[in-house]
């Protein structure tokens, strides 16, 4: 007998994780509805308790201290919403003028691209017969009008979210104790440290990326109001936001203020400075402050993220694109510290990993 075999991998070491992350997944596949809300609910209130704890430091009591920002909460969405909604009414009122424009854009484009690629016979020639059909844009106002007709349902859901916020913010402190006690009151312990863990990875990282958002919001609709590009207070925002979607949500937030300029100038070199203003925008996010901002946040590896927003993204729609890097990094930390779901912990984590 070979006393220097190497002990087996046994089948229940692979398929305790397999059937795990399956059940998992089943779970908030199905259970989406219901979840999501909470989930969206929860995470805001997640980032709103530093708040609170400020103003119960400075001797305010708990239930006036979350009373107050809520209120708060509430006045700086609804002064948003408000804004946000005059100017997608003018774009509404302006709609049908853009169609012509976008059209003699469009021509303007095909020569402009045109006059680079007449080496090209093949590419050339196709562009050059290419016509845009009006259809597209009628195709295109029916589903703008029919989104804003769900205005209604985001209406009740943004209702149904600010009370869910308000309770979990009032009874924070019973929910911490209540699930240090989930696994067992022999189990407090760990389950307390697991909790820190959670707090201590997550904190930083949504305090980071919430920062990181509004100051994109801001630089951009600045930026773009210098350059006299119209719904500035909407393509700002909206890129701000986007950016929390990994690596393909900076592309995305970037088409809409690029376009709007091309075809409001009526010119391609009119795009030129709007893109530079969100290529060195990201590029100076992407690579020196979230990097920096984030070193001592969550421990996951770039492929993780990836494949987690996907996953998410899958289960929960945008979502849980959004969602994806903290729920992972939670998830982690649970892998972390249940023995038999250790390896999904190993597979996760980033170089930082201990496992």
């Amino acid at each position: 007998m070979n006393s220097g075999k190497q002990p087996a991998i046994t089948l229940s070491t692979v398929a305790l994780p397999v059937l795990a992350v399956s059940a998992a997944a089943a779970f908030f596949y199905f259970a989406a509805p219901i979840l999501i809300p909470m989930t969206i609910a929860a995470a805001t209130a997640y980032t709103l308790i530093p708040v609170v704890e400020f103003l119960k430091k400075i001797k305010v009591p708990h239930f006036l201290a979350v009373l107050i920002v809520m209120m708060a909460f509430l006045g700086i969405s609804v002064v948003l919403a408000f804004v946000l909604i005059s100017e997608i009414a003018d774009l509404v009122s302006d709609f049908p003028n853009y169609q012509q424009a976008a059209l003699a854009f469009f021509d303007e484009a095909k020569i402009f691209v045109g006059s680079y690629l007449e080496q090209i016979p093949g590419l050339y020639s196709q562009i050059k017969d290419f016509k845009l059909d009006p259809s597209y844009f009628s195709g295109a106002g029916k589903m703008f009008f029919k989104s804003i007709g769900s205005l209604t349902s985001l209406g009740f859901q943004a209702f149904l979210l600010f009370f869910l916020t308000y309770f979990i913010l009032s009874d924070y402190d019973m929910f911490v104790e209540k699930f240090k006690t989930l696994f067992g009151a022999d189990k407090k312990a760990t389950t307390s440290s697991m909790l820190n863990q959670i707090d201590k990875q997550l904190r930083g990282f949504i305090t980071v990326k919430v920062g990181v958002t509004i100051g994109m919001s801001l630089v951009f609709t600045i930026g773009l109001l210098i350059m006299k590009v119209p719904y500035a207070y909407i393509c700002g925002p909206l890129a701000g936001v986007l950016n929390l979607f990994p690596y393909v949500g900076a592309i995305i937030g970037a088409i809409p203020p690029i376009v709007i300029a091309g075809i409001t100038n009526n010119s391609v070199g009119a795009m030129i400075p709007v893109g530079l203003l969100f290529l060195i925008v990201q590029i100076l996010e992407s690579n020196l402050i979230t990097p920096k901002l984030t070193s001592d946040s969550v421990d996951l590896n770039p492929l993780a993220v990836l494949v987690s927003s996907i996953i998410w993204g899958y289960l929960w729609g945008a979502i849980g694109v959004i969602m994806a890097v903290p729920i992972t990094a939670a998830v982690k930390v649970v892998c972390d510290n249940v023995e038999s779901l250790e390896p999904i912990g190993l597979l996760l984590g980033g170089r930082g990993n201990k496992n």
